[in-house]
């Protein structure tokens, strides 16, 4: 199985976002080969478990040579199953470069080779990423489908405040998440193909509340999920892997709530990052996972001017390193802070793999659509924030 091209294609009808999408959404490891007439050599990018860690392009390596890449609109693919034998020099997540590599094209920061005019008027019209980037999930598994339900532009899927427990992966179609704000409908999160509707909290929860909205845009074709199929399967889990589920579901949620702060006043998260202390620093190697068990921890980035509060943590939520999943936070892309009176227990990474590892192919896509809606939304959020800081 090693050193077999795996996914090939054209950049015309898969473009290097979405290949990063796919890659990422099915933990895949190899080598990606990006052939452009417009470089007389490929451009490479090594992935370990569906995260990019270096690249290079002639005298470009890392990230350099990454974010380039986003510049070849024209040109072919192939991704090798092969041994990745680099050392990781990328600590950024897998959606942080999409959507910073997506904003340094529209900003004329790197060369477009092969972009026509329609595509580049196109992009010109596009006002920001968040408007753009659709995050899209793995190859759908059919085994938990079992039923198709078609929605039609403008439809809501599912309303914010309303009860239910249905999930879907999106078979064909867009998505938008939609948040209410004092300044009205926010949305989100775009999503598409390979993706979930609905929330962890669905399983875990009987007639849980709909934190958002979910309106189809454009016809939208939705794989109706086997949700008693998947709530033996969660019920089966250890209690320390079902924590660390509900705690992944509940971060989510305070992002995309932030997020709304954020939109609505950017000035609302000042008093809560007084009187802390750091625990993890952003970039910072960490390879433990705590759970809290009294008072809380604060996830926040630095930005050029100031620390941005992605989230807040309380008692039995978790910080560190998840080891089968990066959601764009702790430890490279956020740092820790921690109240006075935290107190954590560390929790063992290795038999939370293991036991992760067992588990259906479905719930392991649907964790990692949680992940990368937490990355993707956090760093929409950040942009919306610096935009503010100007």
């Amino acid at each position: 199985m090693k050193n077999k091209i795996v996914l090939a294609g054209n950049l015309d009808f898969l473009s290097l976002a979405d290949i990063f999408q796919l890659l990422g959404a099915n933990a895949s490891s190899g080598i990606l080969r990006i052939m452009s007439r417009f470089s007389p050599e490929p451009g490479i990018v090594y992935f370990t478990r569906g995260n990019p860690i270096n690249g290079s392009i002639g005298n470009l390596r890392g990230l350099d040579a990454v974010y380039s890449f986003f510049g070849w609109t024209r040109g072919e693919f192939e991704f090798r199953q092969e041994p990745v034998n680099v050392a990781r020099v990328i600590k950024k997540s897998r959606m942080e470069i999409i959507l910073n590599g997506l904003k340094m094209l529209d900003d004329g920061l790197i060369e477009n080779f092969g972009a026509d005019r329609v595509q580049k008027k196109i992009r010109d019209s596009q006002k920001n990423e968040s408007a753009k980037t659709v995050i899209r999930g793995p190859l759908v598994d059919y085994m938990h489908v079992v039923d198709e339900e078609e929605f039609y532009d403008g439809e809501r899927i599912v309303e914010e405040g309303k009860h239910g427990n249905w999930i879907w992966i999106i078979l064909e179609g867009r998505v938008d998440i939609v948040k209410e704000s004092p300044r009205g409908p926010l949305t989100a999160l775009k999503i598409g193909d390979g993706a979930f509707v609905g929330s962890l909290d669905s399983l875990m929860t009987r007639g849980s509340r709909r934190s958002a909205s979910a309106i189809a845009r454009g016809n939208v074709q939705l794989g109706v999920l086997d949700s008693q199929r998947l709530s033996r399967e969660y019920t089966a889990m250890s209690p320390e892997l079902k924590n660390v589920m509900t705690s992944l579901d509940r971060r989510l949620k305070r992002v995309t709530n932030r997020y709304v702060e954020i939109y609505t006043d950017p000035d609302m998260q000042e008093y809560r990052l007084k009187n802390v202390r750091q625990l993890i620093k952003q970039g910072q190697a960490e390879n433990s996972l705590f759970k809290i068990t009294n008072g809380k921890a604060f996830i926040a980035r630095q930005t050029d001017h100031e620390i941005l509060l992605f989230s807040e943590l309380e008692k039995g939520d978790y910080f560190g390193n998840i080891p089968f999943l990066d959601i764009g936070h702790e430890p490279y892309s956020a740092s820790v802070f921690a109240s006075r009176n935290l107190k954590t227990s560390r929790v063992d990474v290795e038999k939370l793999q293991q036991e992760y590892e067992q588990l259906s192919l479905t719930f392991r896509n649907i964790v990692a659509n949680v992940g990368t809606c937490i990355s993707a939304t956090s760093m929409i959020m950040r942009n919306t924030f610096m935009k503010t800081e100007r």
